[in-house]
């Protein structure tokens, strides 16, 4: 039986390195979108630098995030950190009627980690700070084990229901069902297609993802509100009344369009660069350049447009909001990167050495040894011997730490030198520190809330504003060292597995092995350990997968069907005309896709959201280009702006409102009904949090917008329940743990099933009936 302390650094190490590498969406990007697939080692080569630079700053930030100061809890980590102290207690049973009652009725924070890594420094302070939830807050666990595994089963046979045999509940669409044929109805009422209008989920894989049972409330209502305010009201509004031209386009689209309302085609304005051309400026990608003014503008989707807007007003926001109401914590937060960051580089730890006081014996006669028992023919003298020692770990961690560090910043600087990227060194650098200024105020919200801002706009705007027209490949890789630091850092390779140690390791561990001070080297060996082995795993898997489809290559999570697809059109874009390569284009009556023998080309149909977002947003920044969008004549010349103004107005306007009303109701009566009216004012002055609101409204298309009313409707009944039955903290834990692993191992099995059929010819299908039909699962009209 493993102990506490034990499980933790297994379920770290295991979360750091079981996870997908985030750098693997930007090979799959070039390797797929853009045919310019890297060599094996540059490939792991780019997934370890930033892995392990993420894991670098996931350690600078543990002195800022983990702990409780200002409600950072982490909400995400309960359900984890709550079973692992209910399954591992010291206490074995707490009940003594009821032994299968789960020993969790005192759970205890430690805050262990004191800011210096040095043990002996550690020890010479002898300051620890201990948090305790008391028991009104957490309260006691007073749900059984075998309630819990019953739980479990069902969860699973639900999900196995929900996913094989009536897929219509995945996405159970009322306006479809009232009106099937009717193409505007499905426009509005589709949730996988449409606006998700009274488009309902009963799936727990797309409401768990939201942790509606351990999520605050008051962050879940003001996420939903935006996401209400943004799919009910303003994306229906604006394609009515045709904002940007957007009714020839899909309402909700992860993809981008011409002017004809066609998908965007890649391969017609986009060659690989020249480097023998001897042009000015951006003409160097003349050929891109040109077919993009001869094919067509880019067009994007209502919802689209506003997300963008919102992505720039909820990245503001969040900082005037932190300014404004958080100004203590944002000043001290960025003390403590700033001193962890020049601790590192500290050599004076690395030669103070640590003394043991140790009791000892002392003969007459001057030897000395182990203190024992007490001879009636010597006479000794009991002493303390002071020894001094060199701590060999902490400076050997400390060194290794430092390598890691200056490693895979001069592999991110050095790109261009190793053939990864052409992207220079500087702006490379100017990424990276994007990166840690903004882990503190996305750190933040999901450190209180558990919501993710939306943080991948900015640096694809900035990387085609450094880059110009016609570089995708420069914008994302700026976009790669912008965003998966962060990712990495505030994930389970970083943070969140020491907010899970700072939950689950008691203080009080007589065992040496065991004592909060060893722990943390040793958690961080494991993160570093798993992360690594992750890295490899990922690099083996996506490189066994990408030579399976004979050089056509797909995401490891895709294996299309290559019999059945037609072979492209091959257009030499060296020797032709762009109006000749249009008019084919558009003559082309086969319906067989026109590509570039440069490109990559894979089949079309479902794809996955978030890359299909991202690769959009490749072609609107990397393809086209900040100058071409924000042209004086482009319909999209003010969403920056508009952004911008809504992100530094909307903070100060509420906090202003909350000061003035503050001082107004210090000057009422009590009873005087314009103080009551005040009051409400200043507390929802105060409650209102703009980034959150903003971050509900960039939700879609990236999530299905069939989530918004039963995400809702799950979080609020859920939480009413729990507080009805009397169920503390520790229990709305345990059930949300126990549904997302009844869910994630019914989806797990259903591919394992799914694949072993594949590999005997066979198909893992239900029967067509009306919660199954195949072709059109929701009932809606084509679109």
């Amino acid at each position: 039986m493993f102990t506490r302390e034990e499980m933790v650094w297994i379920t770290s190490m295991v979360a750091a390195g079981g996870s997908f590498a985030p750098a693997y969406q930007w090979i799959a990007t070039i390797d797929i979108d853009y045919g310019q697939p890297l060599g094996q080692w540059q490939q792991l080569a780019v997934v370890l630098s930033t892995q392990l630079f993420g894991w670098s700053l996931g350690n600078m930030l543990r002195h800022v995030f983990v702990g409780r100061r200002n409600g950072i809890v982490w909400p995400d980590t309960l359900p984890l950190s709550f079973l692992i102290q209910a399954l591992y207690s010291k206490q074995p049973h707490t009940d003594s009627n009821n032994p299968h009652v789960l020993a969790a009725s005192s759970i205890t924070v430690n805050s262990h980690f004191t800011d210096e890594e040095n043990p002996a420094e550690a020890d010479n302070k002898g300051a620890q700070v201990c948090e305790e939830f008391s028991e009104s807050e957490v309260g006691a666990a007073t749900t059984s084990r075998t309630h819990l595994a019953v739980l479990t089963c069902i969860t699973f046979v639900y999900q196995v229901f929900i996913s094989y045999i009536a897929p219509i509940f995945k996405s159970f669409c009322l306006l479809c069902l009232w009106a099937p044929r009717n193409k505007l109805v499905s426009l509005l009422g589709s949730g996988w297609n449409g606006a998700g209008i009274l488009s309902l989920t009963f799936d727990w894989e797309a409401l768990g993802t939201l942790q509606p049972l351990i999520t605050p409330l008051w962050a879940q209502a003001q996420y939903y509100a935006g996401a209400f305010i943004m799919m009910y009201i303003l994306t229906p509004i604006g394609w009515h009344l045709n904002w940007w031209e957007t009714q020839s386009q899909p309402i909700v689209s992860t993809n981008v369009f011409d002017t004809t309302g066609n998908v965007y085609n890649i391969s017609l304005v986009h060659r690989m660069r020249n480097p023998e051309a001897e042009v000015e400026q951006f003409d160097h990608y003349v050929p891109g350049m040109l077919m993009y003014k001869t094919y067509s503008p880019v067009r994007l989707t209502v919802n689209s447009a506003l997300g963008y807007i919102c992505s720039v007003a909820a990245i503001t926001a969040v900082t005037v909001h932190l300014a404004l109401w958080h100004p203590q914590w944002l000043r001290q937060a960025t003390s403590d990167m700033a001193h962890a960051l020049l601790r590192l580089w500290d050599p004076r730890p690395l030669f103070r050495a640590r003394t043991h006081c140790a009791d000892v014996e002392m003969h007459m006669d001057g030897r000395t040894e182990a203190l024992g028992p007490q001879s009636p023919h010597d006479e000794r003298v009991q002493t303390k011997l002071t020894r001094v020692t060199w701590d060999i770990g902490y400076i050997v961690g400390r060194i290794g730490r430092v390598l890691i560090f200056t490693l895979t910043l001069c592999v991110a600087i050095m790109s261009p030198q190793l053939n990864i990227s052409a992207l220079p060194g500087w702006q490379t650098l100017i990424a990276i520190c994007w990166a840690v200024l903004m882990c503190l105020p996305i750190g933040f919200v999901e450190a209180v809330t558990g919501f993710t801002l939306p943080m991948d706009l900015l640096p694809h705007m900035l990387g085609g504003l450094f880059q110009g027209p016609g570089t995708p490949i420069e914008t994302s890789y700026f976009h790669l060292w912008a965003t998966v630091p962060i990712r990495v850092a505030l994930g389970w390779p970083g943070v969140r597995s020491f907010q899970l140690a700072h939950h689950c390791c008691p203080q009080d561990t007589p065992n040496t092995r065991n004592h909060p001070r060893r722990q943390l080297p040793w958690l961080k060996r494991g993160l570093l350990v798993g992360l690594v082995w992750g890295a490899c795993v990922n690099h083996v898997s996506y490189t066994v997968f990408s030579r399976s489809l004979d050089e056509r290559r797909s995401l490891p999570i895709e294996t299309p069907d290559t019999s059945t697809l037609t072979a492209p059109k091959l257009i030499d874009f060296a020797s032709s005309d762009p109006a000749d390569i249009l008019e084919e284009y558009y003559d082309n009556d086969d319906d067989v896709p026109i590509v570039s023998p440069m490109l990559g080309w894979h089949e079309p149909g479902e794809f996955g959201r978030l890359p299909a977002a991202l690769s959009s947003e490749l072609v609107v920044w990397g393809i086209v280009g900040p100058q071409s969008i924000f042209s004086v004549s482009s319909p999209y010349r003010m969403l920056f702006v508009y952004g911008a103004l809504i992100g530094m107005i909307l903070p100060p306007l509420f906090f202003l409102t909350h000061r003035l009303c503050q001082r107004i109701a210090q000057r009422s009566a009590n009873r005087s009904w314009p103080y009551r009216m005040v009051r409400s004012l200043e507390i929802v002055a105060k409650e209102i949090q703009i980034p959150l609101v903003l971050t509900g409204m960039v939700a879609v298309p990236t999530i299905p917008a069939n989530f918004v009313i039963s995400g809702l409707a799950a979080a609020v009944l859920g939480q009413w329940w729990f507080r009805y039955r009397n169920k503390s903290l520790v229990d709305r834990s345990l059930y949300s743990a126990v549904l997302y692993t009844g869910t994630r191992v019914a989806i797990v099995g259903m591919f394992l099933l799914g694949q072993i059929l594949t590999a005997k010819q066979m198909s893992l299908s239900f029967v067509s009936w009306w919660g199954n039909q195949i072709d059109n699962v929701e009932h809606c009209a084509d679109i």
